[in-house]
């Protein structure tokens, strides 16, 4: 979580402006220890500097799910101090609607590179990120 955070502070230098930050939790996913859940409430601050909106496709059915993305939002939520959007989608096709009218067409564009590249399939390539 820690690199994210700095590749993400690395592009806002670069680009000279907040950035929108997109990703894809797979369902088979196993919710985050609690130990990673209070780094995550920590990060928050600093992520929500870098970003704009930030947008976490946490996939899946069913209350555990549910219960995922319930948790995930209140760790957003408590820990941003900033105007910055968070939200936590079920799936990939809800994150053009919830941009800006003039972003939602680039944010299409990506996701179906994304999707070319099969970053948005469920059996697709997905990194497990470690422990803090």
């Amino acid at each position: 979580m820690d690199r994210l955070v700095d590749a993400l502070q690395a592009e806002v230098r670069a680009c000279g402006h907040r950035v929108i930050y997109v990703s894809r939790v797979p369902a088979a996913q196993p919710a985050p220890s609690a130990e990673v859940r209070r780094h995550l409430g920590q990060l928050v601050p600093t992520l929500a500097e870098a970003l704009s909106s930030c947008h976490v496709v946490l996939e899946g059915e069913g209350f555990a799910a549910a219960l995922k993305r319930g948790v995930l939002t209140s760790i957003f939520l408590l820990g941003s101090r900033h105007e910055t959007a968070f939200f936590v989608h079920s799936v990939v096709s809800e994150v053009p609607p919830s941009l800006q009218s003039a972003l939602a067409p680039v944010a299409h564009q990506l996701l179906e590179v994304a999707k070319a590249r099969g970053l948005l399939d469920a059996d697709g390539p997905f990194m497990t990120l470690p422990t803090p």
